[in-house]
């Protein structure tokens, strides 16, 4: 039972033309973010002998002051990039009730999380829970640092790029600012949108879950479903769609979003 395009091309052919699309897309996105981040690693150098203009380092305990100040200079979006959920400035509760009206006032509030966020209850519930009063939320992979942008007045962002115990700086230059704005929205624009099966029911969330790369485990515990659930399902749609393994289920999947569909035929 091979499997072949629509229009009766070899399913290898497709899915090698899709399989090539999406890496020349990944290697496009690959080098802005790494043209990005080498920007950001000369512009926040935060060596106390070499002071960089607009940065200004801040302790752990004024950290929550500081995003409090921003939160009431600023308006529009606010920029957030989280490596975890378990520590920081937002977890201060006075900041995160500013930051739940200051979204109620209209503002966006668009960040942007790891994939891992979903590994534990915990950062499920965190995702939830900020989802339910407004926050635009996407997932990516991997992210490189841990910043918030407040529109145009400031941000603050960790000491050093990726290193959540190296402490955080205040950043109030136009440049920084713009270049940590630019940096957000190339990567928001490739992330994944978080889909929450508990207000969107079906197999479709499953499905934009599992594309994500996500471990089964993870994936039951977003859903709120059994281990087992969730497997039967896998293989449900894998049946459906007349594929064998899951690389198979999301090549098709890909092929029917994106170009002609893949489906199986008999060959007499």
């Amino acid at each position: 039972m091979p499997l072949t395009s629509a229009d009766g091309a070899p399913a290898d052919r497709v899915l090698q033309e899709y399989l090539d699309r999406e890496d020349a897309r990944i290697e496009e996105r690959t080098r802005d973010l790494t043209t990005i981040r080498a920007l950001l690693d000369r512009l926040l150098d935060t060596d106390r002998s070499r002071p960089t203009p607009g940065v200004d380092p801040i302790s752990d305990e004024v950290a929550p002051v500081v995003v409090r100040r921003l939160l009431e200079e600023s308006t529009g979006i606010l920029r957030n990039v989280a490596m975890v959920v378990d520590s920081g400035p937002a977890l201060d509760d006075t900041t995160m009730r500013d930051n739940q009206e200051w979204i109620s006032r209209g503002n966006a509030q668009r960040t942007i999380y790891p994939a891992a966020a979903l590994d534990t209850p915990r950062g499920v519930q965190w995702l939830r829970s900020w989802a339910a009063v407004g926050e635009e939320q996407r997932l990516l992979p991997e992210v490189g640092s841990e910043f918030a942008v407040f529109g145009d007045v400031g941000a603050v962002g960790l000491a050093r790029w990726g290193d959540v115990g190296s402490g955080y700086v205040l950043i109030r230059g136009p440049l920084l600012i713009s270049t940590l704005t630019a940096y957000f929205d190339l990567a928001w624009e490739h992330a994944h949108a978080v889909p929450f099966a508990a207000s969107q029911p079906g197999d479709e969330r499953l499905l934009e879950l599992l594309g994500m790369g996500l471990k089964d485990e993870a994936i039951a515990r977003f859903l709120g479903l059994g281990l087992r659930t969730v497997r039967r399902r896998i293989a449900a749609l894998m049946s459906l769609h007349g594929v064998d393994t899951r690389f198979q289920l999301g090549a098709a999947l890909a092929s029917t979003r994106h170009g002609p569909s893949v489906r199986t035929r008999h060959t007499r």
